[in-house]
């Protein structure tokens, strides 16, 4: 039997087209973390369940955080909607919210040091979806200087107020009915 490069090749090229056109379309955080999971399950062999997402509005200069040793991941609301009203492109937030999920999954499996985490959600989003795909250049790139519309963004303060995200790391969940 031989190896055939080509075949190869097309094959992941089709399943790097099939996950990004399933990140550009996904419509709420549950399934775009389903994602996050799955390429880092298939890229680095590393799984982690029962996490929680916790919106809280705060500077932009923050994209999210995972507190170590908690099972939460909490993001910033703030910019979040902020992106939603520079650009009206979901494929755009949909990167944004992929990379900040990964980045911060990525600390949850253990991955501490912060340098290592970009470097690591680039070399992942590449293989995953592709070297054009909006997320290699979010995972390595200064937001503020791709979207200098947030920089009013950057003088909120850190609410006290937040929200659970109700349907999250579902595949992990098990219902009883």
């Amino acid at each position: 039997m031989s190896f055939d490069t080509d075949t190869y090749l097309k094959a992941k090229k089709a399943r790097q087209e099939d996950l990004a056109r399933r990140v550009d379309r996904a419509e709420n955080f549950d399934e775009i973390f389903e994602l996050v999971k799955r390429v880092v399950e298939e890229e680095l062999g590393a799984h982690r369940a029962g996490l929680t997402l916790v919106l809280v509005n705060m500077p932009s200069t923050v994209g999210a955080y995972h507190p170590v040793g908690a099972n939460i991941i909490v993001a910033n609301k703030s910019l979040i909607n902020g992106l939603q009203s520079v650009t009206k492109n979901p494929r755009e937030i949909n990167a944004f919210v992929f990379m900040i999920l990964l980045h911060e999954y990525l600390h949850s499996l253990g991955y501490l040091d912060e340098a290592e985490v970009r470097k690591i959600s680039e070399r992942v989003s590449s293989s995953a979806l592709g070297s054009n795909h909006p997320t290699v250049k979010l995972a390595s790139a200064n937001w503020l200087e791709m979207y200098p519309q947030l920089q009013s963004l950057s003088q909120q303060p850190f609410s006290r107020d937040f929200e659970v995200v109700q349907k999250f790391d579902s595949s992990s969940t098990s219902y009883i009915g």
